[in-house]
C-alpha cells in the first residue's frame, strides 16, 4: 500500500469563537510523509495538537507543521515542530500561524524511514491569532 491522510475539519461556535477541530489519520507514513489540510481558518491559533504514533516499526513521532508543501524548516513557510518527540504528543502551547490559502501541511515524522506507521492526530485551532 501507498501512503494514505484523511482529514476532516469541523467548526463550532464556542463561547462566542469559532474553533475547528482536525481529526487526520495517516498510513503508511514514513519519516518523510506530509499530509495536507485544507479548510483551516486563514489566520488561527493551535491551541491544542495530539498525536499518537499508533502502528509501525518506529518508536516515537516529532511532529512539524508549515503553510507550504514540502516547507523547509529554516523558511518562512515552516510554522512550528513540536518540542516533544515521544509515542504520544500532547503539546497545548499555543501556536499562531498564517496560512494563505487555509491549507495546513503536517509531517508527523516517525523515527522511521520504513512505510508503515499509522498516526491519528488531533489538532483544535482557535480562529484568528490570539496574543
Amino acid at each position: 500500500m501507498a501512503y494514505a491522510a484523511v482529514s476532516t475539519v469541523t467548526r463550532e461556535l464556542h463561547n462566542g469563537r469559532w474553533l475547528s477541530r482536525v481529526a487526520l489519520t495517516e498510513t503508511e507514513a514514513r519519516d518523510t510523509s506530509e499530509a495536507t489540510i485544507t479548510g483551516v481558518p486563514i489566520q488561527g491559533t493551535i491551541i491544542e495538537y495530539k498525536a499518537t504514533l499508533t502502528a509501525g516499526t518506529g518508536t516515537t513521532i516529532n511532529p512539524a507543521l508549515g503553510n507550504l508543501a514540502t516547507f523547509v524548516a529554516s523558511t518562512q513557510a515552516h510554522l512550528g515542530t513540536s518540542s516533544v518527540t515521544a509515542v504520544h504528543v500532547h503539546d497545548q502551547v499555543p501556536l499562531r500561524y498564517d496560512a494563505p490559502t487555509g491549507t495546513l501541511y503536517v509531517r508527523s515524522t516517525p523515527n522511521s524511514a520504513v512505510a508503515d506507521h499509522s498516526i491519528s492526530t488531533v489538532i483544535l485551532i482557535a480562529d484568528g491569532v490570539e496574543v
